[in-house]
C-alpha cells in the first residue's frame, strides 16, 4: 500500500500557486521534477522507498496538475526559476535533485544556473540532446502522450483501459500507475475525465526546446551526478529518449558523474516500481559521502 504524503498543499512560488507533495519528515532533502506531460505523484514509488529517512518533496509544475495553468510562460528556463523559488519558499538547503524525463533538463539546467542551491543531481532517462529535430520526427509513444490532452474519455476506467494497451505500460501496471492516472484527470460533471495538463502549455514548451540546450550545460555542472538510462523500447527497440551515445557524452562531459543503465526498464518503468534497482541506485548515491 503506496504510504500516504506528510503534506499535500499549496505553495506560491514564482507568482504562481503550485501544488506540491511531501514524504518523510526527517533526513536529506530530495526534490523531485516530474515529465512532461506528468505529476508530483509519479515519485510515489520512489517515496515508498526514501521516506523513512529522506524527505522527498514533489511539486506539479506549473501547467500540469494541480498547479496554475497560466496561459503562456513554458520553457526549462522558467521551470528552472519557479524551482529556484519553491526551494526558498520550502526553506530548503541545498537539497538533492531527481529530474525524470523533462525534469531531467530543468534539473540539469537549474544546477548550472542555481549552482548553490543544490548538493547533488539525479538525471533519470533524459538530460541530453533529444535524438529528433521535429515534431513529425518524435517517437509514436510521445506523440501518444500529447495526444490524449485535451480530450475527454467516457470514464476513468476507460481511460486506462485505453492506456493499458500500450507495450510499454500494460503488461507493467501496477498500484503506482493507477494511483498516478488517478492523479492526473479531472473528472467531469457526466462521468468522463480528462487530463489536467495545459495542452497549450506543453506545445508552447515543445517549441521552446532549444532553450534547454543540455549539451552546453553539462561542462558547468558543479554537483555530483547521477544518470539513469532505461534501455528497454517502447514501440521499438530504438526508440529510447536518451540513446546510449548520448548518455555516454553526458558522462563524459560532466565532470563528476556515474551512469547505470537498466536494460529491462522502460521510460516510465524506470520510475513506477517495476524494479527495485533504480531506487537503489538513488538511495546509495544520495546517502554516500562524496
Amino acid at each position: 500500500m503506496p504510504i500516504k504524503p506528510v503534506i499535500d498543499d499549496f505553495i506560491i512560488a514564482n507568482d504562481l500557486t503550485l501544488h506540491y507533495v511531501k514524504w518523510g519528515e526527517r533526513g536529506t532533502p530530495i526534490v523531485g521534477i516530474h515529465g512532461l506531460t506528468a505529476n508530483a505523484s509519479c515519485f510515489q514509488a520512489f517515496a515508498d522507498k526514501l521516506s523513512d529517512d529522506h524527505q522527498l518533496f514533489a511539486y506539479d509544475l506549473r501547467g500540469r496538475g494541480d498547479s496554475d495553468k497560466p496561459a503562456k510562460g513554458y520553457s526549462v528556463p522558467i521551470h528552472a526559476a519557479d524551482l529556484a523559488d519553491l526551494i526558498d519558499a520550502l526553506g530548503l538547503e541545498r537539497p538533492v535533485l531527481i529530474g525524470h524525463s523533462l525534469g531531467a533538463l530543468i534539473a540539469l539546467y537549474f544546477s548550472t544556473h542555481y549552482p548553490d542551491k543544490l548538493s547533488k543531481l539525479v538525471l533519470v532517462d533524459a538530460g541530453a540532446p533529444l535524438p529528433w529535430s521535429t515534431p513529425e520526427e518524435q517517437p509514436a509513444w510521445l506523440t501518444a502522450s500529447i495526444n490524449r490532452l485535451g480530450t475527454a474519455v467516457p470514464s476513468f476506467e476507460e481511460y486506462t483501459r485505453r492506456l493499458k494497451l500500450a507495450p510499454f505500460l500494460g503488461p507493467y501496471w501496477n498500484e503506482y500507475f493507477d494511483l498516478y492516472f488517478e492523479h492526473d484527470v479531472r473528472r467531469n460533471s457526466d462521468g468522463s475525465v480528462a487530463s489536467k495538463c495545459y495542452r497549450e502549455g506543453i506545445l508552447e514548451e515543445g517549441q521552446r526546446y532549444n532553450e534547454a540546450r543540455p549539451e552546453a550545460q553539462w561542462v558547468n555542472v558543479q554537483v555530483p551526478t547521477l544518470l539513469l538510462r532505461a534501455g528497454q523500447g517502447m514501440f521499438l527497440d530504438n526508440d529510447q529518449l536518451l540513446p546510449v551515445e548520448a548518455a555516454a557524452a553526458a558522462q563524459r562531459e560532466i565532470e563528476n558523474c556515474r551512469y547505470v543503465n537498466f536494460p529491462t526498464l522502460n521510460h516510465y518503468t524506470i520510475v513506477f516500481g517495476v524494479e527495485n534497482g533504480p531506487v537503489e541506485v538513488i538511495r546509495n548515491f544520495i546517502d554516500e559521502e562524496i
